[in-house]
């Protein structure tokens, strides 16, 4: 009997010993590894883990302070398809790319657990003004126009507007959702129609220099045939003699056909685009913590695909990269990269986390962008009816892109100087009965000049 319970007595011991052991090796593991797995946890189950406080989780904020996002108030469906929310839907989004950032992991003590993410996480703020962003959202919805418009600061890359329709809010059942509600169709790219003859207009310049390009002259019959390969360009604006101001303001298909071939070199084409940043390898470019669809211009020789490619209705561009290319003409060639996330802070805002500086790329000479600038300004100025077009527009250039079964997009890009703003907007599968692209743009810009003073 006494020899049983000394046997019992040490498998109980032995028992503990194990439970001790166990809950040892637990600890030990939490404290080394405690930390590792808070960085591993997705969003939700990292709020969840700190009750879902809202002190575990940091802030976006507009330009001017205007709160776009916090742990208790989603984004307005305006901003939607950009700040994103925790449950990731939208994968490109701030708030999932720059969930580190926002829910200040590194804060976490094991000692203190939860209670030590309070107050942690970081507040963004990006360059967005709300007041334009959901002024621009609500035309378009309320004219049931699928489209986006996008607005920079020319000077810095700052990303003003980002409008993209359908748009949708983070209550909405996304069964229910049309097509495209959850992308921000500016960080994807769309046909060019004839605002790539603005970049045609810049190669022809670069390469033939601007006292043979206003010489070349060139009757429009309405339509001509490539030499390459014997395929018909059809133009249906004004036909009769043609420079290269009148076919740039009548946006004359085959002028421009007639010009590259006969002035345009292949190889150096192809350089030049990939220069101006519409010709990138890289399928993505960054955005930050985000990315965007590059352009995709595809010139190889003078055949159609290829020519037409600079016309516009083969290429497919980047809003980004046509706002980048504006603000270089205007800006010595000096081409701003975009961004959207200007600066991170602590909660409190007393102290600079992380400031974005703005960053540059030459693309063209300082005289090529000023003389293109140049022809852009007398075409808008001799060939545009102006008074359709808001007071503050320097430069405007339509375009069309046909995308089947008859529809078509409207285009427009243009810059104001006194705002110093480069705009580019698309009003997908447009009928005459909807608003104009130049009343789109009157908004913008009287947005835009509203919240800069």
């Amino acid at each position: 009997m006494i020899k049983q319970l000394c046997r019992k007595r040490w498998i109980f011991f032995a028992m503990a010993l194990s439970l001790f052991f166990s809950l040892g090796c637990g600890v030990a593991n939490l404290a080394i590894n405690g930390k590792a797995h808070i960085q591993s946890m997705s969003t939700r189950s990292f709020q969840t883990f700190s009750d879902g406080s809202a002190g575990s989780m940091g802030s976006l904020y507009d330009r001017n302070g205007a709160l776009l996002y916090s742990a208790t108030q989603p984004a307005h469906r305006a901003f939607y398809s950009l700040v994103g929310s925790p449950q990731n839907v939208i994968s490109n989004s701030v708030v999932t790319r720059y969930s580190d950032s926002l829910l200040g992991r590194d804060g976490y003590s094991l000692w203190q657990g939860a209670a030590s993410l309070e107050g942690t996480g970081s507040d963004l703020f990006l360059t967005l003004d709300t007041e334009t962003q959901k002024a621009m959202t609500t035309l378009l919805e309320e004219q049931g126009i699928s489209g986006l418009v996008a607005a920079c600061d020319a000077s810095t890359g700052e990303l003003l507007c980002l409008a993209s329709t359908p748009a949708a809010g983070p209550e909405e059942e996304i069964s229910s959702l049309p097509d495209g509600a959850l992308l921000n169709k500016n960080l994807y790219t769309t046909t060019a129609g004839s605002t790539m003859k603005l970049v045609a207009t810049a190669l022809l310049v670069e390469q033939a220099g601007i006292e043979k390009l206003r010489a070349y002259g060139y009757t429009c019959h309405g339509a001509d045939t490539l030499r390459a390969d014997g395929t018909t360009v059809t133009c249906i604006t004004r036909q009769g003699p043609q420079d290269i101001v009148s076919a740039l303001g009548y946006s004359c298909n085959t002028f421009f056909a007639s010009a590259i071939q006969d002035l345009l070199s292949v190889e150096d084409t192809t350089q030049a685009l990939a220069r101006y940043g519409f010709a990138s390898q890289e399928e993505k470019k960054p955005l930050g913590l985000l990315t965007y669809q590059g352009s995709d211009v595809r010139f190889s020789d003078h055949t159609f695909s290829s020519v037409w490619s600079l016309i516009g209705q083969i290429s497919e561009v980047s809003p980004l990269d046509m706002l980048a290319f504006t603000s270089a003409l205007f800006h010595q060639g000096q081409a701003p990269a975009p961004y959207l996330v200007a600066s991170q802070t602590n909660r409190t805002h007393t102290k600079l986390q992380v400031q974005t500086q703005p960053v540059k790329q030459s693309i063209l000479s300082g005289e090529t962008a000023d003389q293109v600038a140049s022809l852009w300004t007398e075409a808008y100025e001799t060939y545009y009816d102006q008074s359709l077009y808001p007071p503050a527009v320097t430069a405007a250039k339509t375009g069309t892109a046909q995308v089947g079964n008859r529809q078509v997009n409207k285009l427009l890009m243009g810059y104001a100087v006194e705002l110093d703003v480069a705009f580019f907007l698309s009003l997908e599968n447009w009928d005459s009965s909807q608003i104009s692209p130049q009343e789109v743009a009157s908004l913008l810009l009287e947005k835009l000049e509203a919240a800069d003073t």
